[in-house]
């Protein structure tokens, strides 16, 4: 196979994040105004269908209390779940889709142009199950985005920098979905929901604009198509640092379920659990780009390998804190974590990403990110000792800290192994 485009274009990355920068702001934006939306909203059916269900399955009730008259709190985790789940699912086939064309630019155009209609068509909705199509719809066309965005990305990453490309890719979009809520806030409190959904929308479209006028997306392969035998297939190992994103999520946004727990238990105000969240993207924000720059610099394996062992005891504490303040530095800690873990696994799988399979290796760690932030709640909404819940991340972290430094080569090795076959 032969890569048509070679060089490289630094410019395109930063293009990029600033085209991530502003989708990140748009759905940030429905964060604070959903959950007090829906509260508007009519939610026909809802009892009617769990009262059916109670009577069709014994022990459905007790089982299940919650679901049968569903609180809004209920109602806006099923909501936001749902939607991650969507988003995590699509990128399978679009990276497969992306690979198998060998299209980036058109799936991207496409999903945020349709993301944007959905903030628009929030404007129609009226009741609690329209909200929920609509945000599935806008979950999954904005999920397909990233796999080709990120191929790109790869594609353009410079030799021994992927660790910088993604840890500066990433703090500018987690910057632009740190300020996407208080914008929405703002808006909201001003203009009412409906402002909120055009601005939104608006903003995805702006990033449509963007990407159509300015990213260049030349093809890698002499033809449109080609055979599924022609693409180089996705190691093993590169799903298993998929695995460590999802695992590394999970074990983050876990703790979301426990608020109402730190609310009754530390007396925890909302501002503080906010700002405690708060905490954790900051100091992921600031530590994002010398993580990225060390790990080129020494070898990201070491970078991952020493994430994941402080990421086993530091997840794992979080079911032991007596007060919020414990628990606020362990979330800034785990920032930190994240943050090595996050531009190691980018930058590996950036640099070693090869035409033919750059989506779906890419989309791989894409979409274990966002499934694992919609699995996480669940951990401690379903499991009652949380101890038990939080392990379960943490012997996972295990795990993978033994296998990858089992399997996965170094920086090093990766390149004296490509010296080696561009010599034969």
């Amino acid at each position: 196979m032969t890569d048509l485009t070679p060089n490289k274009d630094p410019r395109t990355i930063w293009l990029l994040a600033t085209c991530r920068f502003g989708e990140a702001v748009a759905v940030g934006m429905l964060i604070p105004s959903l959950p007090l939306f829906l509260g508007q909203l009519t939610t026909p059916g809802v009892d009617r269908f769990c009262q059916n269900l109670a009577e069709w399955l014994p022990g459905f009730a007790n089982t299940f209390p919650d679901l049968i008259d569903p609180s809004q709190e209920l109602l806006t985790a099923l909501l936001f779940s749902i939607t991650g789940l969507a988003m995590a699912g699509v990128q399978i086939v679009s990276g497969r889709i992306s690979d198998h064309f060998d299209t980036r630019k058109s799936l991207i155009v496409l999903g945020m142009f349709l993301g944007a209609f959905c903030s628009y068509a929030m404007h129609f909705v009226d009741s609690y199950y329209q909200l929920v199509i609509v945000r599935i719809l806008q979950g999954t066309f904005l999920g397909m985005t990233f796999p080709p965005m990120m191929a790109i990305i790869a594609r353009n990453a410079p030799e021994g920098g992927g660790g910088k490309v993604i840890g500066s890719y990433s703090t500018i979009r987690l910057l632009g979905f740190g300020m996407g809520p208080v914008l929405g806030g703002f808006v909201g409190d001003r203009g009412g929901y409906d402002l909120v959904f055009i601005v939104s929308g608006s903003l995805l479209l702006l990033s449509v604009l963007l990407v159509s006028i300015r990213i260049n997306d030349p093809k890698e392969f002499p033809s449109k198509l080609q055979n599924k035998s022609d693409r180089p297939a996705v190691e093993p190992v590169f799903r298993l640092l998929a695995l460590s994103i999802f695992v590394m999520m999970v074990g983050i946004s876990a703790v979301i379920s426990l608020f109402p727990f730190y609310e009754r238990e530390f007396a925890a105000t909302q501002s503080q659990l906010g700002m405690m969240f708060a905490i954790f993207v900051g100091s992921r924000c600031l530590f994002q780009y010398p993580c990225g720059w060390a790990g080129d610099r020494l070898d990201k394996k070491i970078l991952l390998l020493g994430g994941l062992a402080l990421f086993v005891p530091l997840v794992a504490l979080q079911a032991h804190v007596e007060n919020l303040t414990s628990l606020t530095w362990i979330r800034a800690g785990l920032g930190v974590v994240s943050a090595a873990i996050s531009t190691s696994v980018g930058g590996i799988s950036a640099e070693r990403s090869q035409p033919g399979n750059r989506a779906r290796m890419m989309g791989l760690n894409t979409m274990s990110f966002s499934l694992g932030t919609a699995v996480g709640p669940s951990l401690t909404g379903f499991i009652d000792t949380q101890a038990v819940a939080f392990a379960i991340p943490a012997a996972a972290g295990g795990l993978l800290f033994l296998t990858l430094g089992l399997l996965l080569p170094s920086d090093s090795k990766f390149q004296q192994s490509q010296v080696k076959a561009s010599a034969a």
